[in-house]
């Protein structure tokens, strides 16, 4: 029913669907899996830290659980401590970076900020009280649309893969 040259074009989209899952899957961990990732205890009301590198940094609520409300617009304030300034921290939710850790933990970004040169930081959580006891803060590297756009790389890469490969094997059946 399939002429020989659809066989091997089935197994070309096959293995090119293979190799392009295990990018983009390879791809995602490495956006996610960064060596900065600063974590705190969200019912502190201070905590110091330093940054070794400038770029844009996201802050977000890591909770344990799947239920709960996800506490938004808090007032984070955040201040170089080498410079002795402060530094701008805005506050928005963005749900289409939600994500789960490998613990299960929800982690949603809850505010945003860029600084221009490595140091040691203060941020101050005047907000507690709307924090559960297993709250935690996060502070990493921005993934910004990174993350989004590589679950749609992951997506057409496994329909590839699987397409590919049903046909190539559907082709070698009906011979």
């Amino acid at each position: 029913m399939f002429p020989l040259w659809s066989t091997f074009l089935f197994a070309v989209l096959a293995i090119a669907g293979a190799v392009l899952l295990i990018k983009s899957i390879g791809k995602m961990i490495a956006v996610y899996d960064t060596k900065i990732k600063i974590e705190w205890a969200a019912q502190l009301p201070v905590f110091d830290f330093s940054l070794n590198e400038p770029g844009a940094y996201e802050i977000a609520v890591k909770r344990p659980s799947i239920t709960g409300i996800i506490p938004t617009h808090i007032p984070l304030q955040l201040s170089d401590l080498s410079a002795g300034k402060p530094v701008p921290v805005q506050a928005f939710v963005n749900l289409l970076s939600q994500r789960k850790d490998m613990a299960g933990n929800r982690v949603v970004p809850i505010a945003e900020f860029t600084i221009d040169q490595p140091g040691n930081f203060r941020m101050t959580n005047p907000a507690i009280d709307r924090f559960k006891e297993k709250d935690k803060l996060l502070v990493m590297p921005k993934t910004g649309s990174k993350g989004f756009l590589l679950i749609f790389a992951i997506l057409f890469s496994a329909i590839l893969f699987i397409g590919g490969l049903v046909l190539f094997i559907l082709s070698l059946v009906k011979k």
